[in-house]
């Protein structure tokens, strides 16, 4: 049960992991597509022409706010971005703690069940230290049960 509720948290994980990553990649195309119309229009601005003309400097009034709308997108993709990062850091994380919890539970042989208690007493509460800590985050019911058992057997 514990393994089927970690493998479908993996799988959450890694769909929002690919949907941030996806949008993260969008943003940055979106940067660059918006940096090149940048360029664009400012190559487009023909200086002579601009001191003599009234209908140029119409124009460049007007690739002006253009330039300056842009800006503003790239602005507000780079914020996005930085957001989006420590998402993904935090998703990295998680998945991280989730697949060694994943790789725990597969070789202990964890149940809703005690640990069966053998000559090693010792190595028996060194384990479901190890594993208290592993799962800390992500099932702190269990926790409360293994540290209950610990305590138990110290008493003895």
């Amino acid at each position: 049960m514990l393994e089927e509720y970690l493998a479908k948290r993996k799988q959450i994980l890694e769909e929002r992991l690919k949907i941030n990553q996806d949008k993260l990649e969008h943003n940055m195309i979106a940067i660059v597509e918006s940096k090149n119309k940048i360029d664009e229009i400012d190559s487009m601005v023909d200086e002579a022409s601009e001191m003599f003309s009234v209908k140029a400097r119409e124009d460049s009034g007007f690739k002006n706010q253009e330039i300056n709308e842009l800006e503003v997108h790239i602005s507000a993709y780079l914020t996005e971005n930085e957001t989006i990062e420590k998402n993904i850091e935090k998703l990295n994380k998680e998945l991280s703690v989730v697949e060694m919890c994943i790789v725990q539970a597969q070789t202990t042989n964890v149940s809703r069940e005690t640990f069966t208690i053998g000559q090693n007493t010792e190595n028996t509460l060194l384990e479901k230290i190890k594993f208290c800590k592993d799962i800390v985050s992500v099932d702190p019911m269990r926790v409360k049960i293994e540290l209950q058992e610990i305590i138990d057997l110290l008493e003895k």
